[in-house]
């Protein structure tokens, strides 16, 4: 079995910044970094709940941030989470990848206040 980092494929698909591969290695350190067992219950909790229904419950302010070009949350996924939180604001950002705030900090911090 492959160790964590040793494929890049992954990275690439979670950043989408071929031109940065610096992402991929800070990706890399901070999985690295996590407790095995915190990360076995985040994956477990991320990879096999469905929480469609409750999104319409959702009682605070959202702030939806979609990057524009993501595949493991795709635009869809962003509009679909927007359309059942009732008040969310949906921003498609230029940034690309999953992780905006590792590969467009600048833009996300900029979302963030916008909204607040």
């Amino acid at each position: 079995m492959p160790q964590i980092g040793s494929e890049p494929t992954p990275r690439r698909a979670i950043f989408c910044n071929p031109e940065r591969p610096e992402l991929g290695t800070e990706l890399t350190n901070s999985f690295c970094r996590t407790d095995p067992d915190i990360a076995k219950r985040f994956a477990t909790v991320t990879f096999m709940s469905d929480n469609r229904a409750d999104l319409s419950r959702v009682p605070a302010r959202c702030l939806i941030l979609q990057c524009s070009d993501d595949v493991i949350a795709p635009v869809e996924v962003g509009t679909y989470v927007h359309k059942n939180i009732p008040g969310s604001e949906l921003v498609l950002m230029r940034a690309t990848g999953h992780c905006p705030n590792l590969s467009a900090p600048e833009e996300t911090i900029s979302a963030i206040k916008a909204f607040l």
